[in-house]
Order: C-alpha cells, then sequence, then structure tokens
C-alpha cells in the first residue's frame, strides 16, 4: 500500500508493509494425558445450543434427523439450510470420545509437550502473576520497547495517598533517566507468559504507570542502505590565470592614453 511521508522539508513516496515478527515466548504445543492409564485427553468445543436458519426464507426450522419447515412439516434439502451456533462450551473428551469431567479427573491429568529431540516434558499451567518484581538491572533504556509488538497495554495505579507518592518518586526517577522496567506475566489460566514493560507516563501535569505485554519482537526486512554523502558543487573564485591577459590590460592603457592625448 503506497503511502506519501509530507514535512516542511521532504515530500516522498514510500511503501508500506506489516513488519516482520520473531515470536521471543516459547510456546510449545501443550497436550494432555490421564496419569493412572496415559490415555490422550483433548478439550475441545461441544455445542451447547445451535439452530439452523433456512436460507431465503428467515425460518428457523425444525431439526430432527431430517431438516424439516416448522409451518409445513416439508422436508428441507440441508444445502438451503444455514447451521447457527448459538452458544458453545469446552469438554473434556478422551482418545476414545468419552466425556469426562473436568473437576473430578483433577490431578489425574497432566499437562506436557515434546520438544524437538522427541522427548517429553511434563509442564504446569501458569499461574497468574501477582507481584512484578523488577530487579534493578532490569531498567533498560525505554527505546527497546519500540522494538517490540504490543499485543495490551493496562494502567497501573493506586488510591492508596502513600503509595502514590512512592509510585511517582518511582516514576520521576525513570523518567528522568528515560527507563523502563522489564519483568515477566502471566494471566495465568494457560500456558502463555509476556514479556511485560513498565513504563511511566506524565500527561497534563499528572503521572500513571503502563503495563506493556509483548511475546513478539519486530523483524525489519526492508531496511535501506544509507546513501553516501553527496558532495554538493562550490563555484570557486577564478584565480589570475582566468583573468584577462595582462597585454590585453596594457594595451587598453595605451589605446586609452592615446585618445586623451587626441583630444588635446
Amino acid at each position: 500500500m503506497p503511502l506519501r511521508i509530507k514535512t516542511a522539508g521532504i515530500e516522498v513516496d514510500v511503501k508500506m508493509k506489516p513488519v516482520g515478527n520473531e515470536i521471543m515466548v516459547p510456546q510449545p504445543e501443550i497436550k494432555m494425558r490421564r496419569i493412572d492409564t496415559g490415555d490422550s485427553v483433548e478439550k475441545v468445543r461441544a455445542v451447547a445450543d445451535r439452530r439452523f436458519l433456512w436460507i431465503g426464507h428467515g425460518k428457523d426450522l425444525a431439526t430432527e434427523t431430517r431438516l424439516i419447515d416448522p409451518d409445513t412439516g416439508k422436508e428441507v434439502p440441508s444445502s438451503e439450510a444455514l447451521e447457527i451456533l448459538s452458544h458453545y462450551n469446552y469438554r473434556l473428551v478422551d482418545s476414545k470420545g468419552n466425556v469426562l469431567d473436568e473437576k473430578e479427573m483433577g490431578d489425574l491429568i497432566e499437562y506436557y509437550y515434546v520438544d524437538e529431540k522427541g522427548e517429553e516434558h511434563v509442564v504446569k499451567p501458569f499461574d497468574r502473576t501477582a507481584v512484578l518484581e523488577i530487579p534493578p538491572e532490569n531498567w533498560v533504556p525505554s527505546t527497546i520497547v519500540d522494538e517490540f509488538v504490543i499485543m495490551a497495554v493496562y494502567e497501573l495505579y493506586t488510591d492508596k495517598k502513600l503509595d502514590i507518592v512512592k509510585l511517582w518518586e518511582l516514576a520521576e526517577k525513570m523518567l528522568k533517566e528515560d527507563k523502563v522496567g522489564v519483568a515477566l506475566y502471566s494471566h495465568g489460566r494457560g500456558f502463555v507468559c509476556y514479556y511485560a514493560f513498565l513504563c511511566p507516563v506524565m500527561v497534563e501535569g499528572k503521572f500513571v504507570w503502563l503495563l506493556k505485554l509483548t511475546d513478539t519482537k519486530i523483524r525489519l526486512d526492508h531496511l535501506m542502505d544509507i546513501p553516501a554523502k553527496i558532495a554538493i558543487p562550490v563555484k570557486e573564485a577564478p584565480t589570475l590565470e582566468r583573468l584577462p591577459p595582462v597585454q590585453l590590460i596594457v594595451a587598453t592603457a595605451k589605446k586609452k592614453k592615446k585618445q586623451e592625448e587626441a583630444r588635446s
């Protein structure tokens, strides 16, 4: 998609493409199995409520083995019906399709992944992050944030006056040093973890901390070479060699003298 950059000094047409990316946080495929039997288990989306809409008629069709027009009782071909999924829920099923009660299974379910060498590693879901711990060495120049694709941004604030003072003192320090904090963060409920940038922000004399989450680093695929500096031609002052020959000056002077003598 073309785009024009227009400033007071330049007006240039440029190409625009999405930046590439590089996933920074490992995301292996997590599998489940029963500890007691070793049987594989998966969580699937099961239809909880659905309906069929008769295309071109706007009617909800009665559903049995056949699709029926509820007004006439006539069968409607499936090609004329649109299946609408109103609700669904997740069900835990084993390799034979048996539905398992997730609460009853409890600790009988384990999670694991297989690495590139074919070795299995048993893991557990992340807990929700409750503490953002940022040691001194994890405060880095704020420009580092520009290298990542930000997935979500949250405001961090408090109503406690004493804590506001503490947060402001830290924010003021990091704003002066132009630094942001780096930590890891997870919402829990699964196997997704993010890099978290803790960024102080000031707007109209007030401040807040922003928590910016990412798992993806920008990859730049269209970097351009910096052109060599072009020498600007400079108009040089003429040297004596480029002035009219001395003989011409002498001749002109002699001619002028003769003209003056003739007048007298």
